[in-house]
């Protein structure tokens, strides 16, 4: 039933979202003229089966703004998308933010961040953002690398030069080199019906590649908050999975369980029921086991798991990072 919905909404819809970004097509009842759009350059009949998605993108209403202290000048901005579900977007001196708009509470903003960078699994979902986009309805906007044919790596977009499209780099000069393979911010308000998408921008921006990547987060001074209380405690970290890991022993005593190594099998008990291995994705609590996709690691003498064990296997409300500090609670469920 959802499939047949979507169909429809495609077929009739004046608005269609594309993909990983979050660009917006308006359509007429007729076809553009080539007057409108130039000259049309024809559409390879088969596209290649996946398209790579190099930029996912979240697009929400602001709920709060707020310094982000990990990294000078950020900015940590709360939002919230059309089905309620929220995020938080890290913006850097780094950030293109398009027209240098105002981002303010109330306003509709959407994030592009790099999808191929590994994930820190922690909820809501964090993204650092290259770039963003404070939305209006008179505007479409995507962020993307193009390729020779100056279609987007999502298959979703390609463009029509003309005379009258104005190209600029982020500094405001104008840009005369080629677009190929650059990211590219595509600011446009028509588009044609057809697969990819065709559309003639009215402007685009150049981005400067940057000299390196700035790190997300510094978990090594984040506080860990156990039951409002921070609490003395190795360092946490993240492996090579982007995934968050937290000190066991520190927090499940925080917690009031008693916990035991056993060297001979390299198993970790909490109490009488709850226990792991290191090395093993396999954690049991009273004769029931589940898989968390992150094993428990030994760093030093010290045993980590992930973030989510405290949710998941301990049964906490609450395991999550904001304002710079990891917080395992049992307040309200933040869902």
């Amino acid at each position: 039933m959802k499939f047949k919905k979507l169909i429809a909404g495609i077929l009739s819809a004046a608005v269609i979202t594309f993909s990983a970004g979050t660009a917006y097509a308006v359509y007429r009842d007729e076809p553009i003229s080539p007057e409108e759009m130039g000259e049309i350059i024809p559409i390879k009949a088969e596209l290649e089966e996946q398209q790579q998605i190099r930029y996912g993108s979240f697009t929400g209403t602001v709920k709060e703004i707020r310094d982000y202290e990990p990294i000078e000048g950020g900015k940590f901005i709360s939002v919230e998308n059309s089905e309620g579900e929220p995020a938080n977007v890290i913006i850097s001196d780094d950030t293109y933010v398009l027209d240098n708009a105002e981002i303010k509470v109330g306003a509709t903003i959407t994030a592009y961040y790099d999808a191929t960078k590994p994930m820190i699994m922690i909820y809501p979902p964090q993204y650092s953002a290259e770039v963003v986009v404070v939305e209006r309805e008179d505007r479409h906007v995507k962020f993307d690398i193009l390729d020779e044919n100056l279609v987007s790596m999502d298959g979703a977009l390609k463009l029509i030069i003309s005379d009258e499209t104005e190209i600029y780099m982020q500094d405001g000069t104008v840009y005369e080199g080629e677009l190929a393979n650059k990211k590219l911010v595509v600011i446009y308000t028509v588009a044609m019906e057809s697969y990819p998408v065709q559309t003639r921008p009215e402007r685009i921006i150049v981005l400067a590649e940057k000299a390196e990547d700035m790190p997300l987060f510094d978990f090594s001074t984040m506080e860990i908050v156990v039951n409002n209380e921070v609490i003395e405690a190795p360092e946490a970290y993240t492996n090579d999975q982007g995934t968050v890991m937290v000190p066991l022993r520190a927090i499940a005593e925080a917690l009031g369980y008693k916990v035991a190594w056993h060297n001979d099998t390299r198993t970790v008990t909490l109490g009488d029921d709850i226990s792991l291995t290191i090395g093993k994705d396999l954690y049991t609590r009273a004769g029931s086991s589940m898989r968390l996709g992150t094993a428990p690691e030994l760093k030093g003498d010290r045993t980590f798991v992930p973030l989510s064990f405290f949710r998941e296997v301990i049964g906490m409300n609450n395991a999550y990072i904001h304002a710079g500090q990891i917080i395992i609670d049992n307040e309200e469920k933040m869902l």
